[in-house]
C-alpha cells in the first residue's frame, strides 16, 4: 500500500512539474511561434537600401569607363593629330623661323601639344613680341604672332647698320638702316641696358617743345650717361631719372644773360656744357666772360 501511494505521489508531482514548465514556456515572449510578419511595403524598403550601394557602384564605373574612353580618344588615339600648323601675324624669314621654332611635328594627338613649351621657343627669336598658341579641332595648331615694331635705330661705335629696339627698349634686330620715321641715337659698342634707351626714346618729350625742336646729336655715351648737342652747348642729362625737373632747370637756365646757345665758343676756354645730371645743382661750364679776341 505504501510502496502504491508513494508512486501515485511521484506521478502528481511530475505532472505538476510539467504544467509550470508549460506555463513559464508559454509566458516568454521570444517563445511565441505567432510572431507577425513585417509588411510588404517594409520588406520592399529594406530590399531597396540593400540594392543602393550597388547602384552607386555601377554609375561610378560607368563615369569611368566614359572619362578613360574620353582620354584615349583624345590623348592616345589617331581621331585627334596635328595636321597642320596656321600661322598668322607674320611672312617671309620671320613665319619661317617661327614655324621652325615651334618644333611641333605632325601625328602627334593635338590635346597632347605643350602650348607653353611652344610658346617658349618661338619667343625665342626677339622679333616676335608675343605669340597665342591655340588648338582648332579636330587637326590644326595656331600660332597668332605680334611683332616688335622699332622705336629707335642705335648706331653702335664700330658696329655695321644700327640695332632695331621696341618701345619696351629691347633690342631685337639688327638692320642695314633705319626705318622711315625711326630716329637714330649713337651709343658705344657693348650691351645696351633697356631703360637708358627709353628715355632716349622719351627725352624729347620731356622737353619744351621750342628747346626739343633744337636738339641734335643724341647719344649714348655709356650706361646712364646720355648727352645732346643744343646750338654750341653740350647738354649733360646723366640718366632716366626725374626728366621732368631737368627740363625745367635747363629751360631756365637758357633764359639766363650769358647763356646763350648759339654764343661762339673760345677754343681757349673750352667747350660750353650744361651738367643736369645732378638737377639740384645743375653746372654750367666754358661761358663766355669777354669778347673774344679777333
Amino acid at each position: 500500500m505504501r510502496l502504491g501511494r508513494k508512486r501515485d505521489l511521484d506521478e502528481r508531482l511530475r505532472s505538476t512539474k510539467q504544467v509550470e514548465r508549460r506555463g513559464r514556456t508559454w509566458w516568454r515572449p521570444w517563445k511565441r511561434a505567432d510572431k507577425p510578419k513585417p509588411h510588404q511595403k517594409f520588406q520592399q524598403r529594406a530590399a531597396e537600401v540593400r540594392r543602393r550601394p550597388w547602384r552607386v557602384v555601377a554609375v561610378l564605373a560607368l563615369v569611368l569607363a566614359l572619362v578613360g574612353g574620353v582620354v584615349y580618344l583624345f590623348g592616345w588615339s589617331n581621331a585627334f593629330v596635328v595636321q597642320e600648323v596656321a600661322l598668322t601675324g607674320a611672312d617671309g624669314e620671320v613665319a619661317e623661323v617661327a614655324h621652325t621654332n615651334a618644333a611641333i611635328p605632325v601625328g602627334r594627338p593635338l590635346a597632347r601639344v605643350d602650348t607653353d613649351s611652344v610658346e617658349e621657343r618661338v619667343l625665342e627669336d626677339l622679333r616676335v613680341a608675343t605669340v597665342d598658341v591655340g588648338r582648332s579641332w579636330p587637326s590644326t595648331v595656331t600660332l597668332e604672332l605680334t611683332l616688335r615694331e622699332p622705336a629707335l635705330a642705335v648706331k653702335q661705335s664700330g658696329a655695321k647698320g644700327v640695332q632695331l629696339a621696341d618701345a619696351q627698349g629691347v633690342v631685337y634686330d639688327s638692320v642695314e638702316k633705319a626705318p622711315k620715321g625711326v630716329p637714330t641715337v649713337r651709343a658705344p659698342k657693348g650691351d645696351l641696358a633697356p631703360a637708358d634707351l627709353q628715355t632716349l626714346m622719351l627725352l624729347p618729350e620731356a622737353l619744351p617743345p621750342a628747346i626739343a625742336k633744337q636738339v641734335e646729336d643724341l647719344k649714348l655715351k655709356g650706361p646712364g650717361d646720355i648727352q645732346f648737342e643744343l646750338g654750341n652747348f653740350t647738354v649733360k642729362w646723366g640718366d632716366g631719372s626725374t626728366p621732368e625737373l631737368k627740363a625745367r632747370v635747363l629751360e631756365a637756365l637758357l633764359e639766363q644773360e650769358g647763356i646763350d646757345p648759339e654764343a661762339e665758343v673760345d677754343p681757349a676756354v673750352g667747350e660750353m656744357s650744361i651738367d643736369l645730371s645732378t638737377p639740384s645743382t645743375p653746372v654750367v661750364t666754358g661761358l663766355q666772360t669777354a669778347e673774344p679776341n679777333n
